[in-house]
């Protein structure tokens, strides 16, 4: 990478207005949950047997890891496929992934009925080695830990810089050490997303008729593999389109079209994935004028409008359009896993494309959403204190940005 493309910490005031608002938001959902924790989950959410998830799996776990999985997308093509010159993004997309998947292992937590009794977790003997559930939150957790050693050159980089002597020889001393174990921390970081994101998909296989005929499938485990790395190459671009504007961060249209074509195959390969899926085996009988019906035509119109977008040159000239693109590409990989886990999952099942009445109903309650919307806010919060704190975000030219160098050189001096 050239000096030119380095990452430079942002600086700045670190408890400015907007993060000030974020920490508030934060603090309601942290007093919500603090209650939770308190008086069990009933006095907080709307959770029942029948509809054991609420939101904060669809959401905070599922959906989360889809938008973190920009890390994993961006790695395969900087490492695994040697193109190089996508390695401006991979810090960012590192650090958002690592604070995504970060919320949504928290949020397992918050959701759990006996929270108390996770100090069994780590007991082996206690594994039920036959659930796919188990495999996806062992991949999950060794992924989250493995995204924060891949943020850790940034922090290491930042010390190395620092005018504290002790900060900086910490810097140095272990900054080359990480250097050479990066290789197989990457291996890591391509091979368990590859894993963990598929068996979500394979996970609501267990579901059968629980879910709508038009959503089980056993093509669930390569759908969801497929989404999630749309979403993530939506949720890079996304992300370096808003660095821009707030932070003058370098954004390279040329290969963001290069990109979002990646991206463009990967839509359009869920689209005949699915629509063959509902083709192939019978399953158009239950398209008609229902819920399921609108619900199925509007996920497929998410995945395909952004890849034509993709795919004609004002999409990939047009910097807002493809802005609009990308978060069409994240808002139909989040409504087809949410539609997945939660929308068209019935309890009591589902007979010829009809609900079988179960007696149970869910709705979000505001304890729920305060929650979700609360993690979001102290996700966003995270990424701005460790990009103003450490060399993560690439800026086009540090004069012209609306953050001084003194800024950042106090930042990093810390």
């Amino acid at each position: 990478m050239s000096g030119h493309h380095h990452p430079r910490a942002i600086g700045g005031k670190l408890l400015d207005r907007p993060m000030q608002i974020l920490l508030a938001i934060f603090g309601v959902a942290a007093a919500t949950m603090a209650y939770r924790f308190a008086r069990g989950l009933g006095p907080v959410s709307n959770m029942t047997d029948g509809f054991t998830w609420g939101i904060w799996e669809p959401v905070n776990v599922v959906v989360f890891t889809g938008i973190g999985a920009g890390a994993y997308g961006v790695g395969l093509l900087a490492y695994l496929l040697n193109r190089g010159r996508y390695h401006p993004l991979v810090r960012p997309a590192v650090l958002v992934g690592a604070i995504a998947y970060t919320l949504g292992a928290s949020s397992i937590l918050v959701a759990l009925g006996r929270y108390w009794n996770s100090y069994w977790l780590p007991w082996l003997p206690y594994w039920n080695l036959g659930s796919a559930l188990l495999e996806v939150a062992i991949c999950v957790l060794s992924y989250v830990l493995v995204l924060w050693i891949e943020v850790m050159p940034s922090v290491l980089e930042g010390a190395a810089a620092s005018q504290a002597s002790g900060w900086a020889s910490f810097g140095r001393r272990y900054g080359p050490l990480l250097d050479k174990a990066m290789p197989y921390v990457i291996a890591l970081a391509i091979l368990l997303p590859t894993m963990h994101q598929s068996s979500l998909g394979g996970l609501m296989l267990i579901a059968g008729p629980k879910i709508h005929p038009l959503w089980h499938t056993a093509l669930l485990p390569a759908l969801f593999l497929v989404s999630c790395l749309s979403m993530g190459y939506g949720a890079v671009v996304v992300l370096v389109n808003l660095l821009r504007v707030t932070w003058k961060a370098k954004q390279d249209q040329a290969l963001f079209a290069e990109m979002s074509k990646v991206n463009a195959g990967l839509l359009l390969l869920y689209v005949v994935l699915r629509v063959g899926d509902v083709a192939l085996h019978g399953k158009l009988r239950y398209l008609g004028a229902n819920f399921a019906t609108l619900l199925f035509l509007f996920e497929l119109a998410l995945f395909l409008v952004p890849a034509v977008l993709f795919l004609t040159r004002r999409g990939q000239q047009d910097r807002g359009l493809h802005f609009g693109a990308a978060a069409l590409a994240i808002a139909g990989g989040a409504f087809y896993r949410v539609d997945t886990y939660l929308t068209m999952y019935r309890p009591a099942g589902w007979t010829d494309g009809r609900a079988n009445p179960g007696g149970w109903d869910y709705f979000p309650s505001l304890g729920e959403t305060v929650v979700t919307v609360g993690m979001a806010a102290l996700g966003i919060a995270v990424f701005i204190l460790v990009s103003r704190l450490f060399p993560v975000v690439v800026v086009d030219d540090q004069q012209t940005s609306n953050l001084g160098g003194a800024d950042v050189r106090a930042a990093t001096s810390h």
